[in-house]
């Protein structure tokens, strides 16, 4: 006996299974697209990246230019001291003269002239910030004085600066030329010398 033939599927039932595929289909291909929330949150995160790599480059920039600043400055200080400290040289040298006894017998109007000539150096460095700052009487310090000499001394107390042999110079508040000093030092005490008569 043959088998029947399958019966043809009614119309509705055709229809509703090609609906179907179509369903599928279409949920597989939205899947597969990038929605554009998704695009827009990618496009957020890629602005705020640069954002921060400009706010960085612009930092290390002005950071930069601080740093250049800062070294221009520090050099023209150095170059400025080295300039007015030569003059410094100069003014002690006049100081030394007019302090000699070899001008006791020289012209009045002449050593005028030259202490006005000392005078004048010494207010050009000081227009600059450079002043002089006193030494003797003080305790020595490392920072401001270059102790030359020391010498035994029952006057005073042990480091203290008896003699300024050069002076030294501050430029706001700070040593450019440390004071070139004599200190005093403790007398040394020396055991009393027997007699001859003296018994051992």
């Amino acid at each position: 006996m043959l088998p029947e033939p399958d019966s043809p599927q009614p119309e509705d039932d055709r229809q509703q299974e090609g609906r179907a595929e179509n369903q599928q289909t279409t949920g597989a291909g939205e899947d597969a697209e990038v929605s554009p929330d998704s695009e827009l949150a990618e496009a957020l995160r890629e602005k705020e990246q640069f954002k921060r790599l400009a706010q960085r480059a612009q930092a290390d920039l002005v950071n930069y230019r601080r740093r250049i600043e800062a070294e221009q400055e520090s050099s023209r200080l150095r170059n400025q001291q080295r300039i007015v400290l030569r003059f410094a040289d100069v003014i002690d040298q006049l100081e030394t003269a007019l302090k000699s006894d070899t001008l006791k017998d020289t012209d009045a109007s002449w050593l005028e002239g030259i202490t006005a000539i000392q005078k004048n150096f010494a207010n050009a460095i000081a227009a600059e910030g450079f002043e002089r700052f006193a030494s003797v009487g003080e305790d020595f310090d490392p920072r401001k004085h270059e102790a030359l000499m020391s010498s035994p001394s029952t006057d005073h107390k042990p480091n203290t600066v008896i003699k300024e042999l050069r002076p030294g110079y501050l430029q706001y508040n700070e040593v450019v030329r440390p004071a070139q000093v004599e200190i005093a030092i403790e007398p040394s005490v020396e055991p009393p010398s027997k007699s001859q008569g003296d018994p051992e």
